[in-house]
């Protein structure tokens, strides 16, 4: 049992308050009613690929619970396997306006769904309301506030928002006490990019401006819904590649150098608000005072040191089993069945001349897979085609092993165990829209 879940449900239980269990995750109980939102208990994201840090809050605790709230699909965000398990009183609450992740959540969870309408103000219990917003374009992400007459939570999990979109929470007419607001996307570009030597510099200075761009943007939000205490999300999903310092996991600055950027930035009035809070901290009505319990405060050398040791202690990762028992030809069919499949737009198929490239590692040696984009034509070849335009991804031997047994590539892309060289070092969207959406 998590001690820290237990002191605040003793606190705040029948009242009004925010438990935070990390990454996206926060238990907020409004008017005695408890809503989880986006809680990661039974599963481990993308192929067992990332971890927490700290780990996320784990107890009995949380399938007692009134209603959760799903912002989006990705699987670090959309645990099944929890919500299959919860009691059928338990509400599931999804923001509409996205068809494709109703469709998979009604068909997968077999549980009752409640879809609340985009931009409506909705009761969800006697005295408790959620609004929520999704994203402008891409059709995955939804924020949502949630309030009780008293007290009233913004989650933003990892959805960023136009400033016109997010104008939008404070027209409901609830100030907000508590805002998760997102401050990182751990985005392999440039991160895992390779560059050519002597061309480092360049991805250092893009990484950095990447890294600002997502903080300035949580900045900016601060200013707009001017929350009485902010919760930096972002910074406690790792790589679990027992190394708190490699490219991935610096891609990511600490919730300690977050407060640091955010107070230098805010106007006086906002600097404070920004808090450190890491996984099991909370805050919650006292009275008409909002109280925050943070129970270990970092310094960022500290995090860093302590997210290290416990990477280090961590078995290391293994390819899985059956995967020097590859069937080359069935995974060659599949992977050009997806290419050629009817139901593709012919906006992803029209003809680029690129090479898109794999190089995958195992108990086989290395073995090369090419895609040619001018006929969407998978082959296995003994070396890859040079001179051409070209995308070649490079895997390690776990993600390998995953992408041969089946799974489409864009899991690999969410392991984040490989690299990709790009000559010409240019974004074609086209290119990698195979490889996130097709294959």
């Amino acid at each position: 049992m998590s001690t820290e879940l237990k002191h605040f449900l003793a606190e705040y239980g029948n009242g009004d308050g925010v438990f935070y269990l990390g990454h996206a995750g926060i238990l907020a109980v409004l008017n005695g009613r408890k809503i989880l939102f986006d809680p990661i208990v039974e599963s481990q994201p993308y192929g067992d690929s990332w971890v927490f840090y700290p780990p996320q809050v784990d107890d009995a605790l949380l399938y007692d619970v009134d209603a959760v709230v799903v912002s989006h699909i990705h699987q670090d965000h959309y645990d099944k396997r929890f919500l299959r398990k919860l009691k059928p009183s338990v509400k599931i609450v999804i923001v509409g306006g996205r068809p494709s992740f109703i469709a998979d959540i009604t068909a997968k969870v077999s549980h009752d769904v409640t879809v609340i309408a985009p931009e409506t103000v909705t009761q969800l219990f006697d005295g408790v309301h959620l609004y929520g917003v999704i994203h402008e374009s891409n059709g995955i992400d939804a924020s949502m506030i949630a309030y009780s007459e008293r007290f009233c939570v913004y989650h933003g999990n990892d959805n960023y928002l136009q400033p016109a979109s997010m104008t939008k929470f404070t027209q409901v007419g609830r100030a907000i006490d508590v805002a998760c607001i997102p401050y990182a996307y751990i985005h392999w570009y440039p991160f895992l990019m390779e560059y050519p030597a002597g061309q480092e510099h360049e991805k250092e200075a893009e990484a950095e401006r990447l890294v600002n761009v997502y903080m300035d943007d949580c900045v900016n939000v601060i200013g707009i819904l001017q929350p009485k205490v902010v919760i930096p999300f972002g910074a406690n999903l790792l790589i679990d590649d027992g190394n708190m310092h490699s490219d991935i996991n610096m891609a990511v600055r600490t919730p300690i150098e977050f407060v640091d950027y955010a107070r230098a930035r805010l106007p006086a009035e906002q600097r404070d608000v920004v808090k450190p809070m890491l996984a099991g901290d909370y805050c919650g009505l006292d009275g008409d005072a909002l109280r925050i319990t943070i129970a270990h405060e970092f310094s960022a050398d500290e995090y860093r040191a302590a997210a290290d040791s416990f990477l280090q202690a961590r078995p290391p990762k293994t390819p899985r089993a059956g995967a020097a028992n590859v069937d080359l030809e069935a995974f060659l069919a599949t992977v050009n069945a997806r290419l050629q499949d009817s139901a593709l737009v012919d906006a992803q198929r029209k003809p680029v001349d690129n090479l898109l490239q794999f190089e995958l590692q195992g108990e086989h040696g290395v073995l090369r897979v090419e895609v040619d984009c001018l006929d969407y034509r998978a082959r296995i070849v003994d070396a890859f085609t040079e001179g051409r335009p070209l995308h070649r991804f490079r895997l390690d031997a776990v993600s390998s092993a995953e992408w041969l047994s089946g799974k489409r590539f864009e899991t690999i892309i969410g392991m984040r165990r490989f690299t990709l060289l790009r000559q010409p070092n240019l974004y074609l969207p086209d290119v990698l829209k195979i490889a996130n959406t097709v294959i």
